[in-house]
């Protein structure tokens, strides 16, 4: 078929029930003539016109004009903070993450010129994506779900919240490094639902936002606290073997105590004590009994670990290798690992001799014989 009557076929497909040609015409800035022409493979379409259709439908530029999905196409979900006085669920720091994210999105880019591998579908249901993961994974959450998932982890300072974005097909979790390593985890695992419930739209409404954050929540709380995890809690004897079991789900005593709630089940007496305590606190008082695997502090290991830098060894490699074919800038690998630009290995500059660079320069220079002849024509 005409590659142009096809992308008249998609842009038909996208106008919304009630809109016409003309209508949609008028609102791309187009005539009613010029766009039914293109429509039908007569004529071929502007990037500009192309663009401005696209914004018009809500489409994507580039499936309208190739039938594919965008290869680094960006779209970005936040975790949003209740507001207790507005009783909203606000993102007040977008603005001021916007230039991390958008660094971020720049070292994908150059790292894969034609796009990151995708990630595939992810598990639907907070079960599913357990048994993806398998029994241990908490202790070294962002490796696993990058191992098992496909889906990048990021850590980086600066951040005023964490997010979850699409790269073409590549989920990418952001995290704003913290010490609270189980904040960390709810905030990967809620994360994980955005991606896996397909929060990624164009629908910033309050309620929509509303919706899938309650979404990710439930989902967060399913992957890390499921019921069958929860049975664990009816009968620990003492607020050491509270924190146990904190310990192993790697969640706030905050988190415990809401799921217990939202699944009414009683507390005896010791486990409410210890639930009622903050997660820092009650570590501390019972750091004998967490597992240490050789760790000389258990708690400031996953601490450090929540609270690093951290970027997938993957991309940095793609993006080296990018920076060694003088495809992409070595600044961008410096900032992701927060060192001197000089600190990177990439090809400098062949160096020409004077003699080389004169004769570069005169190579196409017009000889006397040459200016003789145009003096002559001229004359």
């Amino acid at each position: 078929m005409n590659a142009m009557i096809e992308v008249g076929e998609r842009i038909r497909s996208m106008m919304p029930l009630g809109m016409n040609q003309r209508d949609l015409a008028r609102r791309a800035d187009m005539t009613p003539d010029a766009l039914s022409r293109a429509l039908n493979g007569q004529r071929g379409l502007s990037p500009a016109e192309v663009a401005s259709i696209a914004k018009t439908l809500g489409a994507d530029t580039h499936w309208l004009i190739t039938g594919a999905p965008d290869p680094l196409a960006v779209s970005v979900a936040a975790r949003h903070s209740w507001d207790a006085r507005r009783r909203v669920r606000v993102n007040d720091g977008q603005e001021e993450d916007r230039t991390i994210l958008d660094q971020v999105v720049s070292l994908y880019r150059a790292a894969y010129p034609q796009g990151p591998a995708g990630s595939g579908p992810l598990p639907a249901t907070p079960a599913a994506l357990r048994n993806a993961l398998g029994s241990t994974f908490v202790r070294n959450f962002a490796n696993a779900i990058e191992s098992e998932l496909g889906v990048d982890v990021i850590r980086i300072p600066g951040l005023t919240t964490d997010y979850s974005i699409r790269i073409g097909e590549r989920g990418v979790i952001v995290l704003a490094t913290q010490s609270s390593w189980f904040r960390s985890n709810w905030s990967l695992a809620h994360e994980l639902g955005h991606l896996a419930l397909g929060h990624h739209t164009s629908d910033v409404s309050a309620k929509r936002i509303q919706r899938d954050e309650k979404a990710a929540d439930n989902f967060a709380g399913g992957v890390l606290v499921p019921n069958e995890v929860l049975e664990q809690f009816d009968s620990p004897p003492d607020a050491r073997s509270v924190a146990q079991l904190v310990w192993n789900l790697g969640v706030s005593t905050e988190a415990i105590r809401i799921q217990l709630r939202k699944a009414k089940r009683p507390l005896t007496t010791p486990v409410a004590e210890a639930l009622s305590k903050s997660t820092p606190l009650l570590m501390r008082q019972n750091v004998t009994a967490l597992a240490t695997s050789g760790e000389a502090n258990p708690i400031v290991a996953r601490e450090q670990a929540a609270s690093s830098r951290r970027f997938p060894v993957t991309l940095l490699s793609a993006l080296q290798d990018q920076i060694d074919l003088g495809a992409a800038s070595p600044e961008l690998l410096a900032w992701a690992l927060d060192v001197p630009v000089d600190d990177i290995d990439f090809p400098e500059p062949i160096d020409e001799t004077a003699s080389e660079i004169a004769e570069r320069i005169n190579a196409d220079r017009p000889t006397a014989a040459d200016w003789h002849a145009i003096l002559a024509a001229r004359a």
